[in-house]
């Protein structure tokens, strides 16, 4: 239900299962973060996105019913989703998240675990577990919460109400909106020097002072930069 496929610079991994919104079952969460990590060693970028009129209805809820009785298949649950989710976190090139229909649970905690979010007219929110009697796992809340800040974040948690892509841009919890799937952005980004893209996630994710002042006077040295400053040269010349 997971495909991976290559287009130049740009890996595309698609969640399909239309026919149930694209929610993930557990053994699929394993096949996502492989996905990723293949995508990663060859891509300038991932697009991670769902067929049909769905990017993630998130955790398959049939199997989370099958939970009452399975105390040990909780765990299992806990731990797959953390799986595909972390490979997102992990990867080794920035993943965007192209949203053009229903985004529920889950599925907001995979989008928020990407470099990026882009919104097309037809996508909604919600998170709704508090709907159902349950929870949500602390380190997808801890993203959300600085996402949105704390305020935002209970309103989606404790109200579990949806919204629509204009709510989601104003508050934050998307970056773009724009009806091209995630292209734009993703062409713009698989078209700059792949090494400093690297350097610019570490940064934003948060390196220290010394390191960083490092990095950047070593970027000087780089033989993108030497084709630049050559190009300058003899624009100037």
């Amino acid at each position: 239900m997971i495909t991976l496929e290559q287009d130049g610079g740009i890996a595309r991994v698609t969640l399909r299962r239309p026919e149930a919104r694209n929610a993930i079952p557990i053994a699929r969460w394993a096949d996502l973060a492989a996905c990723v990590s293949r995508a990663g060693e060859s891509a300038r970028v991932i697009l991670l996105g769902g067929e049909g009129p769905a990017f993630s209805a998130g955790a398959d809820l049939h199997e989370m019913a099958a939970l009452v009785q399975d105390v040990a298949g909780r765990a299992a649950l806990r731990a797959a989703m953390r799986e595909g989710i972390g490979a997102i976190l992990a990867s080794r090139v920035p993943v965007v998240a192209a949203i053009d229909g229903g985004c529920f649970g889950a599925g907001v905690a995979l989008a928020l675990a990407c470099d990026i979010r882009v919104a097309g007219p037809r996508a909604r929110f919600g998170l709704p577990p508090a709907r159902f009697g349950l929870s949500y796992p602390q380190e997808d809340i801890a993203r959300l919460v600085a996402r949105v800040g704390q305020g935002q974040a209970s309103r989606l948690l404790l109200t579990a109400e949806t919204i629509d892509a204009a709510e989601a841009a104003r508050i934050g919890l998307i970056d773009v909106l724009a009806d091209d799937q995630g292209e734009g952005v993703a062409r713009a980004i698989a078209g700059n020097v792949p090494e400093s893209v690297a350097l610019l996630r570490r940064k934003i994710g948060g390196i220290e002072a010394d390191e960083a002042d490092a990095a950047f006077d070593a970027c000087f040295d780089s033989a993108a930069f030497a084709a630049t400053a050559a190009g300058i040269r003899e624009r100037r010349g």
